[in-house]
């Protein structure tokens, strides 16, 4: 069983609190290889980029690569955001877990499958996935 560090992608959703915005859903993605969180277009943009990035961190996980040690894992947050978000990371390791917060409760709290964590994630910040 390999014990390492975990680094996962998420993909956070934030309502704009000033309403002159088009729009007012931003979609981001934290990429564990630049340490930040990057704009994508859309949430399938955000689902699909989330899932590419845990599918090159298990890889790298699966064949002990050297620079796992560089990326960085999704930053915790003490709750103090004025801005709505909800957020769900990926688990990156071979068997996928799945994991949910939002702004007012910062911990983590495990879903049982990338449907529920997307469903939960959109609920809790009032956005509908399209069909």
């Amino acid at each position: 069983m390999i014990r390492q560090k975990l680094y996962r992608p998420s993909l956070k959703i934030t309502r704009q609190t000033d309403q002159g915005r088009a729009g007012g859903i931003t979609f981001e993605v934290w990429s564990p290889f630049t340490g930040n969180y990057q704009v994508v277009a859309s949430i399938e943009a955000g689902m699909r980029r989330v899932n590419q990035l845990a599918g090159l961190i298990c890889q790298m996980r699966l064949h002990r690569h050297p620079k796992q040690g560089a990326l960085a894992d999704v930053p915790d947050t003490d709750g103090a955001d004025t801005a709505e978000w909800a957020e769900f990371r990926i688990n990156a390791t071979t068997y996928r877990t799945y994991d949910t917060r939002r702004h007012d409760r910062p911990g983590w709290a495990r879903a049982t499958s990338l449907i529920q964590a997307t469903e939960t994630t959109c609920a809790k910040i009032g956005y509908e996935l399209p069909r």
